[in-house]
């Protein structure tokens, strides 16, 4: 029987600050000036996103929509490769920012849902196709990102709407099991750290809130909800 046809329990684990400490915008960083690779494009996309990383701080921007806009113009860090260019790239950062940085405890949770026969997805802002080279090294097939849009065999630096960000995590998710929900929301896990993640943790019957911001951390005490420290 087709993976449709079975009734299945989810385990669904956001990215950063979840299963690792780190944050994507960072590896790429990390990554452009230890290679001197497409460096005109990073500081032009810092130079964007500081100020707006500045009025968060400051209260004048929400945190949903900094992340938001953060996450859309991430593809303006590799506009210009070609698929093959940019999977060396994302084979660096799965492997040199990305592993180092796991969460043991989470990796172990994760690990668990996978011999217990859960299905696994990997939901994150982070461009698909790095997202599922992360995923493929977790042994994890499954992952919804933010997809990059490609023109004459290179990446143009834009993204497809809607980024998997806050509500439209949960828009991208239900997209993608569309033809293939067979999930038991009810009896499925989500894995979050961040309050802008609450629509996805609320859209499962077990929410668990992963070293979780303040306003997580104060939501999930409320209802009750696991919180892995």
């Amino acid at each position: 029987m087709g993976i449709g046809k079975i009734p299945t329990i989810a385990a669904i684990f956001d990215l950063d600050g979840t299963l690792y400490t780190g944050h994507i915008t960072l590896g790429i960083s990390q990554h452009h000036r230890t290679h001197h690779v497409k460096r005109l494009q990073l500081f032009s996309y810092m130079a964007v996103h500081l100020p707006i990383w500045g009025l968060q701080v400051l209260g004048l921007m929400s945190q949903a929509t900094s992340r938001q806009i953060w996450a859309r113009n991430l593809g303006w860090t590799v506009r210009g490769w070609t698929k093959e260019e940019a999977e060396k790239a994302f084979e660096w950062l799965a492997e040199r920012y990305v592993e180092p940085k796991l969460r043991g405890e989470v990796i172990e949770r994760l690990h668990d849902h996978q011999k217990a026969g859960h299905r696994v997805i990997l939901v994150s802002g982070t461009p698909s196709p790095l997202l599922a080279e992360i995923g493929r090294r977790l042994g994890v097939n499954e992952t919804v990102g933010t997809p990059l849009k490609l023109k004459n065999g290179r990446y143009s630096g834009a993204s497809e709407a809607p980024v998997c960000q806050g509500p439209d995590k949960v828009t991208r998710l239900e997209s993608y099991l569309r033809e293939t929900d067979n999930i038991i929301w009810s009896e499925s896990y989500a894995y979050a750290d961040s309050h802008g993640d609450i629509p996805l943790l609320e859209s499962f019957g077990i929410p668990v809130a992963v070293h979780p911001d303040p306003l997580l951390a104060s939501h999930a005490r409320e209802r009750g909800w696991e919180i892995l420290q």
